[in-house]
């Protein structure tokens, strides 16, 4: 899925934690365990990634889709 300019200028409005706390708001699930697998993500991007720019938005993207998935098996 690509980042469209909206998703993107919606992202660097709001603080990380803001970002979170709706993704775990959205999801049903506890901010810290969000909080906890978006900091897991973000290590491991941050290890590989050559180019920093845009590791966030990844972690982000990649916590998102991990919580959908763990939320359709749930229901």
């Amino acid at each position: 899925m690509p980042i469209n300019d909206q998703t993107a200028n919606t992202l660097s409005a709001i603080s990380p934690d803001a970002e979170l706390e709706l993704l775990a708001r959205k999801t049903g699930t506890p901010v810290d365990a969000v909080q906890e697998i978006y900091r897991i993500e973000r290590d491991k991007l941050e290890r590989s990634a050559r180019i920093k720019t845009f590791v966030s938005v990844l972690a982000h993207r990649r916590v998102k889709a991990f919580l959908q998935v763990e939320r359709g098996n749930r229901h």
